[in-house]
């Protein structure tokens, strides 16, 4: 499977930033227990003179867990709900410091499989790898204005 690696600076400390965390995924939960939330990937049309964006819902898993450097993580999957280009998501967020102790930094990694079984390492190759890392980006945009806002 594809490997996803991003990475984005926070304005708080781990601490703050580790809470923040925490308080986004619990503020996802439905009246069932699953959260869900809307991947967005924005699409190049400035070419063209307009903007576009594709956004799928997708069911959110985020267990809070310890990697083999001991530290804090949150395990972390979505799968798209629906059928579309999204790809599902399997992987772990974790929170690191910086030299600033009122900067933090979100590092997200994990694996990726793209949609379409067999044919859907041609998509990757093709837009699916642009697709998955553009979703990261704006996934991690959010966490970050949820944590400093």
């Amino acid at each position: 499977m594809p490997r996803l690696h991003d990475t984005t600076l926070v304005h708080r400390s781990v601490e703050q930033t580790r809470a923040g965390l925490k308080r986004f995924f619990l503020l996802l939960r439905g009246k069932d227990g699953v959260a869900r939330m809307r991947l967005r990937v924005p699409t190049d049309g400035a070419r063209n003179g307009y903007a576009i964006s594709l956004d799928r819902e997708v069911r959110v898993e985020a267990h809070s867990a310890r990697n083999e450097g001991n530290d804090d993580s949150i395990r972390i999957a979505w799968i798209p709900e629906g059928t579309m280009v999204f790809p599902t998501f399997e992987g772990r967020l974790l929170v690191r410091d910086e030299s600033d102790p009122g900067v933090s930094r979100i590092e997200l990694d994990g694996t990726y499989a793209p949609p379409f079984g067999a044919a859907g390492q041609l998509f990757d190759v093709t837009i699916g790898r642009r697709i998955a890392e553009a979703t990261a980006r704006e996934f991690l945009k959010d966490l970050k204005a949820s944590v400093e806002g």
